[in-house]
């Protein structure tokens, strides 16, 4: 966690921004020369309907990002534009653009020169057509070989080489072996190719044993035994090659060959490149939960892992897919690298030092930033619009997959908006990172996520913003505000009781919070997945007020019945509520984001899942009143009468004023591209199946 914290801290302070709310015994009392300094507003724009909200604060420059993706994979360097630092090409590893049909959207970002602080910044990611970037074949390296551009292509059941031509921006394939007799069923996690006279050496990551869930009887037993032991079987990975006749890409060497002296060298491996200079040559891997280890190229070595100089260990964010960590030098010399994962592209610049056995020391990893971006708070976004920091116009608090809390200052204005670079907020003076680690409830592969679901309201009455949230362990709690309306402070995390015992629910939900008659009230997304509201009686404690009905009386419910398609454990939940006056009538109606498996109100008949398309948010009409709730049937939202598609983990939505708000509430929505989309009241319309 140590050097987890210090990756983000270094981070944040690259992108230049400040920790929100950190104090620690060791920092003395502030005094008028300790205090932030107040920047000056800026000129914002007018948001787009429908569009994410442009960064505008920092000359409009943000951690580089794919639209409508989970995952920002980098293929690739190769120098087209520029012979200062590489073009990338960039894929979304699980694209959602209607473009390509949902499958995986290959874009070639092109180098723009750097920051005053030595930031990499590039252009808007261009698309790359003619090439079918399938998902079996999900695991591309594009590099440059004399003067053609290669992108080779590596599955468990076949090795692919095209070629690219910069005129018409088309990959063209040129070969394509088969191997599915090397039975490397248990997954390639990850490559590298060495390319020789006559030969393409592929070095691979390769699942040694495969991972499996535990064998249950029934959907809900535990996946932990007796001792908190997972009973499922996690995969550890090997480093392996073969080799490749260069003139057809027939396979030349049909023995996988192990380099690594050991027969495991990383958990959930991750993404492998090589890395060779003058004063070093190994490889750096990778894994889902952000660790970077180093294998020296010799045989027979042992993995260890990267430091950085002050001897704590290196870390990645979160990986979904292949890391490909590519060289990125003035001199062309691989000393830096560029790694990718779930969210940002991270530059790690090598330090000019080797430590005592030779393995290189590198520098904490800092964004790599875009032309023209989006603000970005990394994927499975949760925002909330509040006056955080009590200057009179409205920010975004949000969370994240990663289990982060970010502020989001406006120096603009309600109308026109000024977003920029996130400021990172703190707990009891430590930089909030909520996950539940080893003990995961759909396993300890889900460990580097912690799917923090903040609702930022005023919880104790006492005039000053608090967080109520969830996270992926499924319990709701909620950290006070001990500082200011100009200072904010966040406590520590502490949870929401229900007759002493935790008030637990389906995990990554967003509790609904409203304010009735002098009343708190708290709605979430039970056990059952159901809508279950709770009354606050003090801040630890809640009595319970039933599940919330529809005005047939019936029970609202979310999720799908059980299959043999999938595990239910995990498969509920991740719905994300909202009370609002969204029609303007006095009373609040509810605001649901959902993922697309979702069935509301019951599961043999419901939204989203029965359309199976569209914005993944539901609109649910009080019909009753504010003391006694009752909805209509739910209704999904449109644009403008059309279906606009943001993605199937899930939406996040927030009521909010900013922007034009003559017609009603807008919504600003978070999804799992990381991106927040605004969308004027009235340019929603909605859709019902009943």
């Amino acid at each position: 966690m140590k050097s987890l914290q210090k990756l983000w801290l270094c981070v944040s302070l690259a992108v230049g921004v400040m920790f929100v709310g950190c104090t620690t015994p060791e920092t003395p009392t502030p005094t008028p020369d300790d205090q932030p300094i107040v920047l000056p507003p800026l000129a914002g724009a007018a948001l787009v309907s429908g569009e994410p909200v442009p960064a505008i604060a920092t000359d409009g420059l943000s951690p580089l990002n794919l639209t409508k993706t989970t995952a920002n994979a980098l293929l690739g360097a190769v120098y087209m534009s520029s012979q200062e630092y590489p073009d990338l090409f960039v894929s979304g590893t699980f694209g959602l653009d209607a473009k390509y049909g949902g499958k995986t959207g290959v874009h070639l970002c092109e180098y723009k020169g750097k920051t005053a602080d030595g930031r990499l910044i590039y252009g808007d990611p261009q698309p790359i057509e003619g090439q079918s970037w399938d998902w079996d074949s999900r695991f591309v390296r594009v590099m440059e070989i004399g003067d053609t551009i290669y992108a080779f292509f590596l599955s468990s059941t076949r090795f692919r080489v095209s070629t690219y031509d910069e005129s018409t921006k088309i990959f063209t394939q040129i070969s394509n072996e088969q191997l599915d007799a090397l039975n490397l069923t248990n997954g390639v996690t990850g490559f590298d190719v060495k390319v020789n006279a006559d030969s393409y050496e592929v070095i691979f990551l390769v699942n040694h044993t495969k991972p499996s869930t535990p064998p249950m009887d029934n959907l809900t037993e535990s996946y932990y035994d007796s001792k908190g032991i997972y009973r499922g079987l996690l995969p550890k990975s090997d480093v392996c090659s073969m080799t490749f006749n260069r003139s057809n890409g027939q396979l030349k060497s049909n023995v996988v060959s192990q380099i690594s002296a050991e027969n495991e060298v990383i958990i959930a491996g991750q993404g492998l490149t090589r890395i060779s200079t003058e004063a070093f040559d190994g490889y750096v891997l990778g894994n889902k939960f952000g660790t970077l280890k180093w294998l020296p190229a010799a045989k027979g070595s042992l993995v260890d892992y990267l430091y950085n100089d002050e001897g704590e260990v290196l870390v990645n964010n979160n990986v979904m897919g292949n890391i490909c960590a590519v060289a990125a030098d003035d001199d062309k010399i691989a000393n830096d690298f560029i790694t990718s994962g779930e969210g940002m592209l991270y530059l790690f610049r090598f330090s000019g030092r080797l430590n005592a056995d030779g393995t290189p020391i590198f520098e904490d990893g800092v964004p790599v930033m875009q032309q023209n971006g989006n603000i970005y708070p990394g994927s499975l976004s949760v925002p909330s619009v509040v006056d955080w920091d009590g200057d009179g116009v409205l920010d975004i608090v949000a969370g994240n997959s990663e289990g982060r809390l970010l502020f989001f200052k406006n120096r603009g204005s309600d109308l026109s908006p000024a977003f920029g670079d996130w400021e990172y907020l703190c707990s009891d003076g430590e930089p909030i990172c909520f996950r539940a680690g080893y003990y995961e409830v759909q396993g300890p592969l889900e460990a580097g996520w912690g799917y923090l679901c903040p609702n930022v309201v005023d919880w104790n009455g006492d005039g000053l913003l608090d967080v109520v949230f969830s996270t992926n362990e499924g319990k709701f709690e909620y950290m006070l505000n001990e500082g200011t309306p100009t200072a904010p402070r966040l406590g520590r995390r502490r949870v929401i009781k229900l007759d002493g015992l935790e008030l637990y629910g389906v995990w990554r939900c967003r509790p609904g919070v409203a304010s009735v008659n002098g009343k708190l009230y708290i709605a979430i997304m039970d056990g059952d997945d159901a809508i279950h509201l709770y009354e606050k009686k003090t801040n630890d404690a809640v009595v319970d007020r039933g599940c919330m009905l529809l005005q047939n009386g019936n029970i609202i419910t979310g999720c799908l019945p059980p299959s043999e398609s999938y595990d239910s454990l995990g498969y509920c939940g991740r719905e994300k509520l909202e009370f609002v006056d969204w029609d303007g009538d006095g009373d609040l109606d509810l605001i649901i984001g959902t993922p697309a498996q979702s069935s509301f109100p019951s599961p043999t008949l419901g939204l989203p899942a029965s359309r199976s398309r569209g914005l993944q948010v539901l609109w649910f009409e009080n019909v009753g009143t504010n003391g006694s709730f009752r909805f209509a049937y739910p209704r999904q939202f449109q644009l403008r009468g059309v279906d606009y598609r943001l993605g199937v983990h899930a939406n996040s939505p927030a009521a909010c004023r900013l922007g034009n708000t003559s017609r009603g509430v807008n919504l600003l929505v978070g999804c799992e591209s990381g991106n927040f989309y605004f969308f004027n009241h009235y340019d929603l319309t909605t859709v019902t199946l009943w």
